[in-house]
């Protein structure tokens, strides 16, 4: 049985986000990491962010070309195997059961160990940010195509021989329980994340990642023992689902 812990390295992984910019904000490092250790990366986003600007030089076609483009850079970077776009609209998000249905037939047809997703439970981040309504929809529609629906075997078998993840690793959780040092990673991130002009600008987003990641490994708990600093300096949290179990 595979340990799903943060030396754990899946053969091959799926980050399932609602639009284009989201993977590099919260699990870049992460699918880095994975990805320079012979890991096979999907992206799978939901839609592509058509609507997420407030210059109105951009029509919605004119930004969805813009953001894909901008992700398929940003995927590059980071080593990502393929992109996928579902072209859902922006803001308008739902978790459906035939957005689960698509994202079943994802699932099935690249099988990844890993499934990668938001927490749908993520409401508030401190008393600044409500979260994205389009987040908590992936996050739900992720969950709910990995179990049951992936792996039944009576459920669409049109969309592709059942698959069983092993594991799925949520972030932007409130209750993480596995940390992963990014530290070797964190330029790689931050160098994706730059690829998202239309939603960066000019803006230097290095100090903030940075700092990000060094409040989530002060997160992180001491491991009793270990030789050298207790926690990572940088690191990437998540709520671990162990979906795979030891057959008696």
């Amino acid at each position: 049985m595979p340990r799903f812990d943060a030396e754990y390295v899946p053969r091959s992984a799926m980050a399932i986000y609602a639009h284009p910019d989201d993977i590099e904000f919260t699990v870049a490092g992460t699918v880095a990491k994975w990805a320079r250790a012979g890991c096979e990366v999907t992206f799978v986003l939901i839609t592509s962010g058509n609507a997420g600007t407030h210059d109105r030089t951009f029509t919605r076609k004119s930004l969805a070309r813009a953001r894909e483009r901008e992700e398929r850079e940003s995927a590059r970077v980071l080593g990502a195997a393929r992109v996928i776009f579902l072209r859902h609209g922006d803001c308008e998000l739902v978790p459906t059961v035939a957005l689960r249905k698509e994202l079943v037939r994802r699932i099935r047809r690249h099988r990844p160990e890993v499934v990668l997703c938001n927490d749908p439970q993520a409401l508030f981040f401190g008393d600044r940010y409500i979260n994205h309504p389009d987040h908590l929809a992936a996050g739900k529609a992720a969950l709910e195509a990995v179990f049951p629906c992936a792996e039944m075997e009576l459920l669409w078998p049109g969309a592709g021989l059942p698959h069983k993840v092993h594991a799925v690793y949520v972030s932007s959780t409130a209750a993480p329980d596995t940390w992963i040092d990014v530290s070797d990673t964190i330029e790689t991130k931050i160098a994706a994340l730059s690829a998202h002009r239309s939603q960066l600008g000019a803006r230097d987003i290095a100090p903030y990642i940075n700092e990000r990641a060094k409040d989530e490994a002060l997160r992180a708990p001491k491991k009793a023992g270990r030789k050298g600093p207790g926690r990572p300096k940088l690191a990437e949290a998540f709520r671990v689902m162990r979906l795979l179990r030891e057959e008696k």
